[in-house]
């Protein structure tokens, strides 16, 4: 691009490009948050679950994959020991946790330890956490029931006798369940026998009218010796045994029932028994690279029962739960309150008992050790679950480490249209109103197979960390013993992100950028206007941003939960969470039909306080349940809550608002819109704001895979802007922006899917353009580099400094490298040694079936003339642009290395490369797999081995293709490529 300008000699006389950084001493704070920016530390680099299939692992092999993890700059993995549907390619290795697979463990940890990384290991082979070292009394329980019907009027012996259980469980599957020489199971507990008046149907019972005859039962001869009063009567016997669900896809020798999640004694018993088996082999595992247990999603199915729920039932809801067993089983019809309180209470029940009895127990044991536990705590939970916890509750505070996930080209959505594959917002807010700081996601899972680069990748992950994602764990990478193959075994679902990938070698890039992005997110403390309380459902969900609660375009929000919201202050107008010091200036509250008493108490106090609060008002008032000391509010639904309107509208007036959006009452209290540009109500951009020790740190996200340049206002005042890099780690002074009463202004262009920190550090930095004039709705295409500002457009523009306007005349100057191409393909994969293209297009449109269904790593070589004197600026920029390809490049010129690019533009900085006359310029490409897997499946080439046989693809995610119906993915270099030549505006002294 050439530049004139009708001031161009003022302007090179008047500006010279001078770094912040080297001005003035920085802060401490900025100092570490830069350098460790440009080199993030290990905990905030990627790691990966390493599937073990089958639990056969080649040790040798296995060496290999760890010292690839640690060249691609991943920090580590969970050990994953599962099963495979395929037994042919996939091997059947030892029972997991028997001497061998201890042995096998000790090397990875051993290994993964010369290379300073962490291991994780999976509390089971498969999931839910379980194994074949549990006892029938540690297994998983539930509930069953047995009944008979008898005439009353006289004392009767009735034969009881024990429960039938279903040969299956609701997978489907034989259930494991130990059965004695009697033909009962191993374990079982009564319950309770209950006498119930047989009534018409759906006749409406009170549970006075229900009897609990358990005293006269004698379960030993299962006979009820009972008066039986007149009337026909259903006896029913409750007892709880085994649920004998499985493992859901364990190795071939390590089948096992899952533990019971309810019972802390089960809990300690399993993890009790696997760090046992671990210190036998591996010592003192404070001292080894082994970090932490990882207990996967929670997906049991059917009834949960544990010997403690009668009790904990009773000191939780106030009442005893026998008579209302037969709602479990809709034997009975109760009023529709009594039954959903019931229901209420035996959820709140199962949550208490799993968040206290699971989780905190197993962080409890797993601390002792030296290690911590993490896990999804019992998610991904409702609605794609119907997971009996809090996951609030259970994230922040049963674990050390919270994780979520989240899938890309693959969605599941409710009725309401929520992606219930995405579960990063509740995690992160877990994180943050507990105090805990990490917030992992299972990442990147897919059912395409191979389909996918980083590029494709990264706006899922983007969109993920502007939902608080702070640590990435790929799902996932797949151990491959010696002879697999290429691209080998698999497990089913992930991004197979392991060195039989085909752009493996040059993936480094992509792990520094989510390590960069992952370190900023960790380091510094969410920052949000709204406080969202999800109420007090279980199960519950929070949704994923601009879900399940909106709160306007350019704010953001923290969910909260019961537990978190009863223990808010206020303080000036403002609420906080005293865990983390956060500050709100909304409490919006969810719609719920009734409400906790002891919420309510809270929210007037909260209110009287001066906190603003606003959401829908409930019918009624839930029951008090075991509440003591609690206040008459039987007005206070019609007292508190009041319609909003601005003239009723008074901060501190003991209200809670309804019948407003959030959003105007942020603006009635004054509080602008952290984040604003013109267009964002259609939210092209996305954002989060961190903030640590007066720096401020905003993730902007292009939602688009299209260019975007849009003047932006940040909620921010007398600091200067910066920008920084994720991609490449680069950090530039922004030279162009205003300080004004309502934020900051500045223009900002992003690529295709592009994200970067806008960072604004203390200092209000006189010495630059406050603005760009265009005519344009929108400023032009720019970018700030190292050298000042670039412009990427035509046209005539302004550059505003104070009360001085220099006007410029914008030309561009772009050459476009043409004529053919030599490609040089490796041996051994059918394509030819080279090939010369006329002009660039993808190898899917070769004739030659070789090059057509080719996939791996090929080299571009061309030739090209650069003039002399190409330029007449000595500060002009020359950019190398490859346009378009597929999918991660690698490029020299005139042999000197440029780098890796992985996402656009793909460009590179070339004034120093350059040189007159003729250059040399080579590009290594990597594509995937799939178009070989294609090729192999259409010509009958047995160039590919792998036991997957169909994929999914982009745009039907719901039906699998097999390989030769598998459409060819564009591969290699598309372009054009091109020289384009800038003349980089400098800053103003």
């Amino acid at each position: 691009m050439k530049l004139s300008t009708y001031l161009f000699c003022f302007i090179s006389s008047l500006c010279c490009m001078v770094s912040f950084g080297l001005q003035a001493q920085e802060s401490t704070a900025y100092n570490q948050m830069r350098q460790n920016f440009l080199q993030p530390p290990s905990t905030a680099k990627p790691t990966v679950y390493h599937w073990w299939l089958g639990g056969h692992v080649d040790t040798l092999r296995l060496k290999e994959e760890i010292k690839s993890f640690d060249e691609a700059g991943i920090a580590g993995f969970t050990i994953f020991e599962i099963g495979s549907r395929d037994t042919i390619q996939v091997g059947a290795g030892p029972e997991f946790l028997g001497d061998e697979s201890l042995e096998t463990i000790r090397v990875a940890v051993d290994e993964a330890g010369k290379y300073g990384m962490e291991v994780g290991l999976n509390t089971a082979s498969s999931w839910n956490a379980g194994g074949n070292w549990l006892t029938p009394k540690h297994a998983a329980k539930s509930i069953y029931q047995r009944k008979v019907n008898v005439t009353g009027g006289g004392k009767e012996k009735i034969k009881l006798p024990f429960p039938e259980i279903p040969e299956k469980d609701p997978r489907g599957r034989k259930r494991l369940i130990s059965y004695g020489k009697d033909g009962k199971p191993v374990y079982s507990e009564e319950i309770a026998v209950l006498a119930i008046p047989m009534v018409t149907e759906n006749m409406v019972m009170d549970t006075s009218r229900i009897i609990d005859v358990s005293l006269y039962f004698d379960a030993k001869k299962e006979v009820l010796d009972w008066n039986v009063p007149e009337g026909e009567w259903k006896i029913v016997r409750y007892v709880s045994s085994n649920s004998g669900e499985n493992l859901v896809l364990p190795s071939k020798y390590s089948a096992g029932p899952i533990v019971d999640h309810f019972d802390a004694e089960a809990t300690a018993f399993h993890f009790n028994y696997i760090i046992d088996r671990l210190e036998s082999v591996l010592g003192d595992l404070r001292e080894t690279a082994l970090k932490n247990l990882y207990m996967a999603s929670y997906e049991a199915r059917g009834f949960n029962w544990t010997p403690t729920m009668p009790q904990e039932f009773q000191e939780l809801n106030g009442y005893d739960i026998k008579k209302f067993l037969p709602i479990l089983f809709e034997e009975v019809v109760l009023s529709n309150e009594a039954t959903s309180a019931f229901r209420a209470g035996f959820q709140r029940t199962l949550s208490e008992l799993m968040i206290k009895n699971f989780y905190m127990k197993s962080k409890e044991i797993c601390n002792a050790h030296g290690l911590k536990n993490n896990s999804e705590a019992g998610g991904p939970g409702y609605p794609l679950h119907n997971v009996p916890v809090e996951p609030l509750k259970a994230l922040g505070k049963g674990l050390d480490i919270p994780r979520g996930e989240f899938w890309i080209n693959h969605h599941n959505f409710s009725e309401e249209g929520l992606d219930v594959l995405r579960v990063v917002k509740e995690v992160s807010s877990a994180s943050h109103i507990y105090g805990l700081g990490m917030v992992e996601m299972e990442a990147f899972t897919t059912f395409q197979q191979w389909q996918e680069g980083p590029f494709e990748m990264k706006p899922m992950g983007d969109r993920a960390f502007a939902e608080g994602m702070n640590r990435v764990v790929v799902h996932g990478s797949t151990h491959n013993p010696e002879g697999t193959g290429n691209p080998g075994i698999v497990y089913h679902a992930g991004t197979h992100y392991n060195d039989k990938r085909v752009w493996w070698k040059k993936i480094r890039p992509f792990n520094e950028y989510l390590a960069r992005v992952s370190y900023v997110l960790q380091e510094a403390n969410f920052k949000a206007d709204v406080l969202y309380y999800y109420g007090d459902t279980i199960p519950n969900y929070g949704g994923h941003k601009r879900s399940r609660f909106n709160p306007g375009e350019g704010y953001d929000f923290e969910l909260v939960n019961t537990e978190i919201l009863l223990g808010l202050e206020v303080k000036n107008g403002k609420i906080i969470n005293p865990r983390n010091r956060a500050e709100f200036s909304v409490l919006a509250l969810t719609e719920e039909y009734e409400i906790n008493p002891q919420v309510l108490v809270k929210l007037e106090q909260m209110a009287k306080n001066g906190a603003i609060i606003t959401g829908p008002k409930p019918s009624r008032i839930a029951p008090k349940r075991n509440m003591k000391d609690l206040p008459n509010m039987n007005a206070w639904l019609n007292s508190l809550w009041k319609p909003y309107s601005k003239q009723t509208f008074k901060p501190g007036s003991r209200a809670i608002y309804y019948g407003a959006s959030v959003a105007e009452i942020l603006q009635e209290l004054k509080i602008r819109p952290d984040f604003e540009y013109l267009d964002k109500g259609f939210y092209a951009l996305d954002y989060t704001h961190y903030q640590k020790d007066g720096l401020d740190f905003y993730f902007v996200v292009n939602t688009t895979n299209e260019w975007l340049s849009r003047d932006l206002k940040f909620l921010q005042e007398g600091k200067t802007p910066e920008l920084w890099n994720p991609e490449n780690g680069s950090i530039t002074t922004i030279p162009v922006f205003d300080n004004t009463s309502e934020g900051i202004l500045l223009p900002l262009s992003l690529a295709p899917y592009e994200s970067i920190f806008v960072v604004f550090k203390p200092g209000d930095k006189q010495a630059h353009f406050t603005k760009i004039a265009h005519d344009g709705i929108h400023p032009p295409r720019l970018r700030y580099g190292e050298y000042g500002v670039e412009l990427w457009e035509e046209g005539e523009f302004d550059f505003v400094q104070k009360d001085k306007i220099s006007p410029m005349l914008n030309h561009a100057n772009v050459k476009t490298l043409e004529g053919a191409w030599e490609i040089y393909f490796p041996e051994g994969w059918g394509a030819p040694e080279k090939a010369i293209f006329p002009e660039l297009k993808s190898w899917t449109e070769a004739e030659n079936e070789g090059v057509k269904y080719f996939s791996g790593t090929a080299r571009y070589e061309k030739n090209f003339i650069y003039d002399m004197h190409a330029s007449e600026f000595p500060e002009a920029r020359v950019y190398l642009d490859l346009g378009d390809l597929s999918h991660i490049a690698e490029v020299w010129l005139n042999d000197k290395s440029l780098g890796i690019t992985w996402a656009k533009p793909y460009r590179f900085d070339v004034t120093d490369a350059l040189k007159p006359g003729i250059n040399t310029l080579k590009i290594e490409v990597a594509n995937t797999w799939s178009n070989r897997l294609t090729g192999d499946a259409v010509t009958g080439a047995n160039f590919t081995k792998t036991h997957v046989e169909a994929t999914v693809i982009k745009g039907i995610p719901k039906l699998r293709v097999p390989w030769k119906d598998a459409p060819l993915i564009p591969s290699g270099i598309f372009g054009p490529v091109t020289l384009t030549t800038v003349l980089p505006i400098a800053m103003p002294k």
